[in-house]
């Protein structure tokens, strides 16, 4: 069967903004133009297929990436994912069958809990200084209800988290839960019952961080998970009514 040709893609003509330019190029990897595993045109090259600047575009795939839509290896560009379920042939650790939401959360509860102790105890005035600025962007995502922005800004929260760990197993192990955990991370903030209830517990983690407070932060990171578990029955709740 021969693969479609790309359709024409209009330029962006009014004020280049992230939503539009993820738009675009999602429109063209689900029209199929791009194959599973293909790279996709060069930065240089998206910003003039889409008349914008070239820091857009890197945001944009940064997004695409957090939806699933798209891969970004360093130094070689982005290249389309396979947003298909995962068929269990795979060696990774965690494609086993039937893997649901709360297996995902369970894990996520060890991990982060254990994480966000670690990086509370080691992290740099530097690096919560890092972590200041991507809530603080959060907020101000969170105010313009840009979904897009959240579910990228809530996945770079808790990787600086586990980052900031310095443990090297830790942070493999999460790299590995993000491509599976990113569907329902997307169903989360792209919904508007939920979608504000991160603000709350990114703010206390952060003060936390702030203060150098151990427990807390351990405890207020396990009231975020136990609330992202507690939505996600609502969405699936309202999906089923």
């Amino acid at each position: 069967m021969d693969k479609p040709e790309p359709s024409p893609i209009k330029a962006i003509t009014r004020v280049s903004i992230t939503d539009s330019v993820v738009d675009r190029i999602r429109e063209m990897i689900e029209s199929g133009a791009y194959e599973v595993g293909e790279k996709l045109p060069t930065e240089a090259k998206l910003c003039e297929m889409l008349s914008v600047s070239r820091t857009s575009v890197r945001e944009a795939t940064r997004v695409l990436q957090t939806l699933g839509y798209v891969t970004l290896v360093p130094g070689k560009g982005a290249f389309v994912a396979d947003l298909k379920p995962s068929d269990g042939g795979e060696e990774n650790w965690f494609n086993v069958e039937n893997v649901q939401f709360y297996d995902f959360m369970e894990v996520r509860m060890a991990i982060e809990t254990l994480a966000v102790r670690l990086s509370v105890e080691r992290a740099t005035p530097k690096q919560i200084r890092a972590l200041e600025k991507i809530h603080a962007a959060f907020l101000e995502a969170n105010e313009k209800q840009d979904g897009l922005q959240l579910i990228m800004l809530d996945e770079q929260f808790h990787t600086k988290i586990i980052e900031y760990t310095n443990n090297p197993l830790l942070i493999n192990i999460n790299k590995q839960l993000l491509e599976c955990f990113r569907v329902y991370r997307s169903s989360s903030f792209m919904n508007n019952a939920v979608y504000q209830n991160a603000v709350g517990p990114h703010s206390r983690i952060l003060l936390c961080f702030q203060t150098h407070n151990v427990s807390q932060a351990v405890e207020e990171m396990r009231r975020h998970l136990e609330i992202t578990t507690l939505d996600m029955k609502t969405i699936h709740s309202g999906q089923e009514s």
